[in-house]
């Protein structure tokens, strides 16, 4: 899982996932094969309920694929321990939730201290100096010490996506980040998203919104928990002429 940053690839093959909701097993993907490359925006597009979330849960090793394998800066991912899985989130993953999944009792730099201190081993003035950096990278210098229901939906997302960034992964996974958000301040979440896909790391948003794939570099179209069709454009459109 250290390969340096120049090697990074997503690689899926062959995955499916099955759920037994009590005496029905649900398909919730069906043999979907893809890759992720390095310094690209990639977009998952499909309808409610078509796997996304489940797509992105097996990448970031949430869950674990029922067949198929997952393969990381050439490595496996399946089967790993959980041990092992959780080293792998440490080192490469950096979540983006569409409902922010902030800890509300804790505030706008505490959410971010926490994964420094508990997740990067930081201590000390250094943890506090960092959190307070990364708040100010997404605008939010002076609501520091704002707990998440004194902020805007569009404040805690970008606390979300800096709780994300101060682990400086290599993969950055957003899972509709755009979905609650009015539009100006989606395009802002966006711009701060796609702008993190240089130096060899990798953005992957999963979506419904049909326009987002006009700023993606590839687009996987998903239906019923399949990959039907794949896309690819050298040449994005930027943020800034998104209209939806």
């Amino acid at each position: 899982m250290n390969a340096g940053a120049s090697d990074l690839l997503i690689g899926i093959k062959n995955m499916s996932k099955s759920y037994q909701m009590g005496e029905v097993v649900v398909h919730a993907l069906k043999d979907v094969t893809l890759t992720v490359e390095p310094d690209q925006v990639t977009v998952i597009l499909g309808p409610s309920g078509c796997g996304k979330t489940t797509l992105l849960n097996q990448i970031g090793g949430i869950d674990s694929p029922t067949t198929g394998t997952i393969m990381v800066n050439g490595s496996e991912i399946q089967g790993l321990s959980q041990s092992k899985l959780t080293r792998y989130r440490q080192e490469n993953i950096g979540f983006v939730f569409q409902f922010f999944n902030l800890i509300p009792n804790l505030t706008a730099r505490e959410n971010i201290e926490f994964v420094l201190e508990y997740v990067m081993n930081m201590s000390g003035k250094a943890v506090h100096k960092k959190a307070e950096e990364l708040l100010a990278n997404v605008g939010l210098a002076g609501r520091e010490d704002h707990y998440p229901y004194q902020l805007s939906g569009g404040e805690q997302q970008r606390v979300s996506i800096a709780r994300a960034l101060s682990k400086d992964p290599r993969i950055l996974l957003a899972d509709e980040p755009t979905g609650e958000l009015d539009y100006v301040t989606g395009k802002m979440i966006l711009e701060l998203l796609t702008s993190f896909a240089e130096g060899g790391r990798a953005v992957l948003i999963v979506t419904h919104n049909k326009e987002l794939a006009k700023i993606a570099h590839k687009v996987f179209y998903l239906r019923d928990g399949k990959v039907v069709k794949e896309t690819k454009n050298p040449n994005p459109i930027k943020v800034s002429q998104l209209e939806w």
